[in-house]
């Protein structure tokens, strides 16, 4: 009896070793893969965004395609689409409206009247603005499908060597007036430079970002034209970007204690009143550009 038991032991103890190094075995690929999953490096990124006052407008440009991420005032969108003529391009590859508030949505009818749009991704809710309306108008005109995402998506995609993931909201109610906090969150990753588009992101929506666990970041547009929250500190932690761009106006300029609080991290912080920024990766670092504001 004792033999036996004991040779049962043994076999036990080989299985479980089997078992154990197949799982670790397991392990390593999987995070081989995820490690390997960012392509190599053969061009660069540039990140524009636009002097719009309070509003955002932005545009990501791979070498062979071209992102549009919200689309700033009615108006605003005239001055994507001259910015995209001059360089002889006629399409946006994919355009995201955040949210649906009149400062991010406004110039999108225009873009969609004037270039060739391919995916459109919007957070999964519906308003009243006459903005609004005249965007999905325009869809409907132009038989442009709109991909709103649902609650708790991500959606990711590949544009020649950056990798981009969209996040939508976790939330069906926010509050009252918080439309805010629907705001899609664009994650990209270009070699080793990290990205983070956080649409007007307000605590709730900020603290849903930090539960992604993305880890830190190069550059970030900063959320809600600037606005200091109570999980500010919080949200900069979790994050830790080393530069940050603000879109605010000089009429309506960022939260004093933001301005502070991003001046006390060393954080390189550009707001978007003193002109237009241009932020360029090469995969393993970013150089940045302003203009003079007009």
């Amino acid at each position: 009896m004792h033999m036996k038991n004991l040779c049962k032991k043994c076999t036990s103890l080989l299985v479980g070793l089997c078992s154990l190094f197949g799982l670790t075995c397991c392990q390593n690929t999987v995070q081989e893969s995820k490690e390997n999953k960012t392509p190599e490096v053969t061009g660069t990124v540039t990140v524009t965004a636009f002097d719009v006052g309070k509003a955002d407008a932005m545009v990501v440009q791979t070498e062979n395609n071209v992102t549009v991420i919200d689309t700033g005032c009615k108006g605003d969108g005239k001055k994507i689409e001259k910015f995209l003529e001059a360089q002889n391009i006629d399409s946006i590859d994919t355009l995201i409206i955040t949210h649906f508030d009149k400062d991010h949505v406004g110039g999108a009818a225009r873009l969609l009247n004037r270039m060739k749009i391919g995916q459109i991704y919007t957070p999964n809710y519906i308003t009243d603005t006459e903005e609004y309306q005249n965007f999905i108008d325009k869809a409907d005109e132009m038989n442009l499908e709109i991909h709103a995402l649902p609650l708790r998506d991500m959606v990711e995609w590949q544009a020649d060597d950056a990798v981009f993931q969209l996040y939508a909201a976790n939330a069906v109610f926010y509050g009252k007036d918080e439309e805010n906090d629907f705001s899609l969150c664009l994650y990209m990753q270009h070699g080793s430079q990290k990205f983070l588009f956080t649409g007007d992101a307000e605590e709730a929506r900020q603290k849903e970002l930090m539960q992604l666990n993305l880890g830190t970041v190069d550059f970030m547009k900063y959320p809600y034209h600037g606005n200091y929250m109570p999980c500010t500190e919080q949200f900069l932690d979790a994050f830790q970007p080393r530069i940050a761009v603000v879109c605010c106006s000089r009429k309506e300029y960022a939260d004093g204690y933001t301005v502070e609080t991003l001046e006390k991290r060393g954080v390189q912080a550009l707001y978007t009143n003193n002109g237009t920024v241009t932020v360029v990766s090469d995969g393993s670092s970013l150089s940045v550009e302003q203009s003079a504001s007009k």
